[in-house]
């Protein structure tokens, strides 16, 4: 079942929401802004619902508010270093939005956009659809970019990120939702056990832009192959050159859907298994969050929730190593992303 309702307005032009239903009780609500997360409402085996997204419950707070809250990501997810790149003997400058660095898009990235959609009650879905003008943010190419959701009955949130270009282009998307397990109010994911299937991750520099090293998560810190508490490590983590997690994981070939990641509250029981087809994922605590009022006045807090993105690499378009992003006329760029709840 979908439901829509009308979520706010920007300079007198609607923002729906919409929520898929299924019949297990699992609820996920997408604002047309930004095809935006607001939330996860997932089903307990004890038949309790909890809600496992941090957001807001106005328009003007997802405006007003730093995080990218349950936003779709685009034109490049993460960072492009000196915020520029040559594709095709061009160079290219692009907004520098985190210091010298391009992060999420730029300024006004897709997360920011108004959104059209369809709804399709047979599969359970909405499908976004936005356009990506040539120049915008400095890229090149208009882009027709579509995000549909589904949620199945067997308590999985699908997200499919689809792309085409008239020109080649750098397309990098994936969804910025914040997750909490234990419920979005219910304070830091610290005592979360994760479990990621990666055996390296991409050395960065002190702005967290990847050196183009691959390094081994053996005896470090970010070895999560085995199942571990977030906390077990964090503070050593925070200690090298970050506040938390914020690293990019390799996960193997891209184009094959694959199990990357376990995650499990510690007090609900709930626990997430995440699915990409990506090579890569960002793993980031929260570090960032910083004191704020989230949803029905929940305080929001550093480490409140934590994003797993699935993705191409960052910086990817200045390092040859890395597999390519660019995505030229003709080609297809689709994302598969899937989280599935069991409680």
């Amino acid at each position: 079942m979908i439901t829509e309702r009308i979520f706010g307005k920007i300079k007198g032009v609607n923002v729906p929401e919409v929520t898929i239903h299924n019949n297990a009780g699992m609820e996920v609500s997408i604002l047309s802004y930004g095809a935006t997360i607001r939330s996860v409402l997932v089903p307990t085996a004890g038949g309790k619902k909890i809600d496992v997204c941090l957001g807001y419950d106005t328009i003007e707070e997802y405006i007003q508010n730093g995080g990218y809250f349950g936003g779709s990501i685009g034109r490049f997810a993460n960072r492009i270093g000196g915020a520029a790149f040559d594709l095709d003997g061009e160079h290219f400058t692009l907004a520098a939005n985190e210091g010298q660095n391009h992060l999420h898009g730029g300024v006004h990235g897709w997360n920011s956009k108004i959104w059209q959609y369809t709804t399709d009650p047979d599969s359970n879905s909405v499908t976004f659809v936005t356009k990506s003008a040539d120049g915008e943010e400095g890229y090149p190419g208009e882009v027709s970019v579509s995000a549909k959701f589904t949620v199945t009955e067997d308590n999985r949130m699908v997200i499919e990120y689809s792309a085409t270009t008239d020109k080649a282009t750098p397309i990098n998307m994936t969804n910025h939702w914040y997750c909490n397990l234990n419920g979005h109010a219910s304070g830091d994911i610290l005592d979360h056990v994760l479990q990621l299937n990666a055996e390296s991750i991409t050395g960065v520099d002190g702005k967290l832009v990847p050196t183009g090293e691959i390094c081994s998560v053996a005896g470090t810190p970010y070895d999560f192959r085995t199942a571990k508490a977030i906390r077990t490590d964090f503070d050593t983590v925070r200690g090298l050159s970050t506040s938390g997690y914020d690293n990019n994981f390799v996960l193997g070939e891209p184009g094959t859907l694959k199990q990357f990641a376990t995650l499990k509250g510690d007090k609900s029981g709930l626990t997430m298994t995440a699915f990409t087809n990506m090579e890569a994922v960002q793993l980031y605590t929260g570090n960032h969050i910083h004191d704020r009022k989230g949803k029905a006045n929940a305080e929001y807090h550093d480490m409140s929730g934590m994003c797993m993105e699935p993705q191409h690499y960052p910086d990817c378009v200045n390092k040859p190593e890395f597999p390519s992003a660019i995505v030229r006329p003709g080609e297809k760029y689709y994302h598969h992303i899937e989280f599935k709840f069991e409680g």
